[in-house]
């Protein structure tokens, strides 16, 4: 007997989704789990958490749209089994064995679940091959908040030919080891973070749920910097990390804007 896949105008059910979440707080829990008096340590988790943070404008989707989610959870998957088995072949994924096999198992059942929702809920062929013409008639007929979102398109494209120049953004604090590694997923960035976010402002139509997704993003960014102000200030291209919060930051206000001028009269502030 073999199971059924859910016609596209179904959305994926409510069950799975929550499935979703857990297991991938699981992963996150995991892969955050370091000792962040390692200057090193604390710089592979912010990396980690350029997908961690954007994964979460996936609760902000509208319920039939959350089947496009798998394909980042699949991409993301796939560079987080490359990090961890890097870091570990490298000595530089923590001394327990254990933690990183933990890693490794949860990411790949990350990976496995991704494709099971993938064949199950879509998005299949026709999906994908409409979705140019969507984003099309979106950047056509978008509003400035909208069209300002487009702009992770052209981000993205950016890190995945230029990572070397996104990483000098940071400073290593003499873990040259980690050099190759991040810079390899600071390209899959483009896909995972970048595109994956200009995906779901293309999904995400409602002016609301955008400005709270973006909000949340810009927040947790921003969030970084007393944590981490020395890895940016001590970079090789100081502080030009803050063209991505500069940028976040923007996104919200502008969505913001957009969104208020949508309310009836009586709810507009003077």
């Amino acid at each position: 007997m073999t199971a059924r896949r859910v016609p596209v105008s179904e959305p994926m059910p409510q069950r799975v989704f929550v499935h979703m979440l857990l297991l991938d707080t699981l992963l996150y829990l995991s892969l955050f789990w370091r000792d962040y008096h390692d200057h090193g340590q604390m710089l592979v988790a912010h990396y980690i958490s350029f997908v961690a943070i954007t994964d979460l404008g996936a609760l902000f989707l509208p319920k039939a749209e959350r089947r496009w989610f798998n394909l980042f959870r699949l991409s993301s998957g796939v560079s987080f089994l490359v990090l961890v088995a890097a870091l570990a072949f490298k000595g530089l994924d923590g001394d327990v064995l254990a933690l990183t096999a933990l890693r490794c198992g949860l990411v790949s059942l990350r990976i496995v679940h991704a494709a099971w929702c993938i064949r199950m809920f879509g998005p299949w062929g026709e999906a994908l091959r409409a979705f140019p013409a969507r984003v099309s008639a979106y950047f056509s007929n978008g509003n400035r908040s909208e069209r300002l979102g487009c702009a992770y398109l052209l981000v993205g494209f950016a890190l995945l030919y230029f990572p070397q120049l996104a990483y000098w953004t940071h400073y290593n604090w003499g873990a040259n080891g980690l050099d190759d590694v991040l810079t390899g997923l600071q390209a899959q960035a483009g896909l995972n973070f970048c595109i994956k976010l200009f995906v779901f402002e293309v999904l995400i139509v409602a002016a609301a749920q955008k400005f709270y997704m973006r909000s949340v993003v810009a927040i947790l960014f921003v969030a970084q910097w007393p944590l981490m102000f020395g890895m940016f200030y001590l970079a090789p291209i100081p502080v030009a990390h803050a063209a991505v919060e500069i940028f976040e930051i923007a996104l919200v206000i502008v969505g913001y804007k957009v969104w208020r001028a949508a309310q009836p009269g009586p709810l507009r502030t003077t």
